[in-house]
């Protein structure tokens, strides 16, 4: 088989087949994604096997009643939403420096960074640049990996969550992050005479991360170090507020980064019980596409963070025992 150039790809690709590509795989259907681009199915399915005639293999396995993505093909669909949505941005940075516009920044955070230092950080960029528009998406790491993978963001503050993506990220680390159980401030297990163990806290209701996170990858690891099942009585959710919010109206507990506390546990409304669930985080850090320039705007957010953090680590440390069960 003839070996592929990028000279040749590029010479003979188009964009509409990337469209054709990102539209199927979204849809599997090609009536649908045909009708989506306003073409008819013999066309668009001539465009998809002209494509598999060019790469000399099958994209999609026709199914009877869907089209699936082969292994082969899902390396070539991934690199096609890459392709489009750098056109997107494309376009949409045009279209607003055209208008007036001084660009945008889309940044991807997991929680324990949007609190405190991301928002500091964006402020001190929005004094410098104060027409920039930025976008903050709040998730956990994994989805935001895939966001940055796809170039939806321009940058996430996160952890990386499987060996092999260092082959597509850089990561600079900012900080680590003890966990800690918190309830509400009059919690039955606040009031009660001893601290309770992980088998007894396991028997609670919990507000949890999805299972892919890696925080509730550090709170499971716990439970399995010491034999203790998962608890049956969860909720999850990736949002802190709608976590705080549960927290109050119910007996509930929750396992959160100590940072993501500092503010709640000032109010007085929430306590920490004396017993931190297994290791701390991993280092959260800066997450940038390997091998892509940063635009200044990124990289001036980076040293910002990079200064916050410094300060941080200078300034005296806030004491665990704070708002902490006795």
């Amino acid at each position: 088989m003839e070996r592929l150039s990028s000279s040749s790809l590029c010479g003979w690709l188009r964009f509409k087949h990337l469209t054709l590509l990102t539209t199927l795989a979204q849809s599997r259907n090609m009536h649908a994604a045909a009708r989506a681009m306003h073409l008819s199915q013999p066309a668009a399915s001539k465009m998809l096997r002209d494509l598999e005639a060019y790469f000399g293999f099958a994209i999609f396995e026709r199914l009877p009643r869907a089209m699936q993505p082969t292994e082969l093909g899902e390396q070539v669909i991934r690199h096609a939403w890459r392709l489009v949505n750098d056109a997107d941005r494309l376009v949409s940075d045009i279209n607003d420096l055209r208008e007036g516009g001084y660009g945008q920044l889309l940044i991807g955070a997991i929680s324990a960074a949007a609190p405190e230092i991301l928002p500091a950080a964006i402020a001190r960029l929005k004094r410098q640049r104060p027409r920039l528009s930025i976008s903050l998406q709040e998730q956990t790491s994994d989805r935001l990996l895939a966001e940055l993978e796809y170039k939806r963001l321009d940058l996430v503050i996160g952890r990386l969550t499987h060996v092999s993506q260092h082959n597509l990220f850089d990561f600079e680390p900012l900080l680590d992050e003890p966990l800690r159980v918190v309830v509400r401030h009059d919690h039955p297990l606040v009031l009660g005479a001893e601290a309770p163990d992980l088998a007894t806290l396991s028997r609670w209701p919990w507000i949890l991360h999805p299972l892919t996170s890696p925080m509730r990858g550090v709170f499971e690891a716990a439970l399995a170090e010491e034999g203790v099942v998962s608890p049956n009585d969860v909720v999850e959710t990736t949002s802190i507020q709608a976590t705080l919010q549960l927290l109050q109206t119910s007996d509930m507990l929750a396992v959160l980064p100590r940072s993501v506390l500092r503010r709640p546990l000032e109010s007085g409304q929430y306590v920490i019980l004396d017993r931190v669930i297994g290791k701390p985080l991993d280092y959260y850090g800066i997450i940038s596409r390997r091998g892509e320039p940063l635009s200044p705007a990124a990289q001036e957010l980076i040293d910002h963070l990079r200064d916050l953090v410094g300060s941080l680590a200078e300034a005296p440390a806030v004491p665990d025992d704070v708002n902490a069960r006795k």
